[in-house]
């Protein structure tokens, strides 16, 4: 499932893309993280009550480009550390929501026959 327009144009103001020229990178991204969501949470789709991690996850990819596979990084004294799983923030949201850690599960009755 692909963003709406709406929603790559939010995408990009937050990143201060004013042209079309970063379309494909971000749909490149987008088609990413949304293939992420689902081998995470084993769904057929993303639903667009998890379009703001998508978008969010989107964003440190971009910020990242260039920098892909490194952990941190030192500049003249100025060091960034990068998150390596971009859906770390979101783990206790997918948790709950898809019972990944086992606390959505049903406990299993007993049924007794007599």
């Amino acid at each position: 499932m692909l963003m709406t327009d709406a929603q790559l144009d939010r995408i990009k103001r937050r990143l201060g893309i004013v042209d079309a020229l970063q379309d494909d990178l971000i749909n490149d991204l987008i088609d990413d993280a949304h293939a992420q969501f689902m081998a995470i949470t084993n769904a057929d789709m993303v639903l667009p009550k998890y379009d703001f991690i998508i978008s969010e996850v989107v964003i440190l990819r971009y910020n990242r480009k260039g920098s892909e596979g490194m952990k941190s990084e030192t500049v003249d004294g100025y060091s960034v550390t990068y998150e390596t799983d971009d859906f770390n923030a979101y783990m206790w949201i997918l948790n709950k929501d898809f019972g990944l850690d086992g606390s959505n599960h049903r406990k299993q009755g007993v049924v007794k026959f007599i």
